[in-house]
């Protein structure tokens, strides 16, 4: 515990970059071929400004991190300042961009598993990402899977959500959004992206 609360980005930057290295990491064809090139990790302050305007912009339906953290660990008293919201991206491998660059009309069957099966090692990453964190003491919590997910309706913008991994992934400075509301990061726009947030 000492280790990671005076190393914590370092220690878990390791943990994303070697789950992403895995056998786990997986399109589950081409001998296991892996979904995702190496991922980008960032941080944001449970307290930026950013997710109290998400709120008030999006919707009063948006979580804030500590209302994900206060709903997870019911009875423990946590504040904004001392939570770290955990982004990653998760980069399109160069076989699967060569392959999309060929189509004309249909995802290629390397894109169309990366958005499927590539998911589904994101969705374990994020589990991953929240056991090692409470293996090591630190309350954690993934928004994607708290039970406060859900997806709602702006009024502003119409579809939307509880919480947005690619607003996250803004606010701890991994790139912006373009006119068309796509989410360009460092490695270009093919790409997912996850967040965990935690009392570290």
């Amino acid at each position: 515990m000492p280790y990671l609360r005076s190393n914590a980005a370092a220690w878990i930057t390791g943990v994303i970059k070697d789950f992403v290295a895995s056998p786990e990491n997986t399109l589950e064809k081409w001998g296991e071929e892996p979904a995702w090139a190496e991922p980008l990790v960032g941080f944001s302050s449970g307290a930026d400004r950013l997710y109290q305007f998400y709120k008030e912009d999006i919707g009063p339906f948006y979580v804030t991190p500590i209302e994900f953290m206060s709903d997870a660990f019911p009875g423990k008293s946590f504040t904004a300042e001392g939570l770290t919201v955990i982004s990653w991206i998760l980069p399109q491998t160069d076989a699967t961009k060569r392959d999309q660059r060929k189509e004309t009309h249909f995802p290629s069957e390397r894109w169309a598993r990366s958005r499927i099966i590539g998911e589904k090692v994101n969705v374990k990453l994020r589990s991953h990402l929240v056991e090692r964190l409470r293996n090591e003491g630190v309350e954690a919590v993934a928004p994607m899977l708290s039970p406060l997910w859900k997806p709602a309706t702006s009024e502003k913008y119409a579809n939307a959500s509880t919480w947005s991994e690619r607003h996250a992934a803004y606010a701890a400075g991994l790139g912006t959004f373009g006119l068309s509301d796509g989410r360009i990061t460092p490695v270009g726009k093919a790409m997912r992206t996850g967040s965990v947030v935690a009392n570290v």
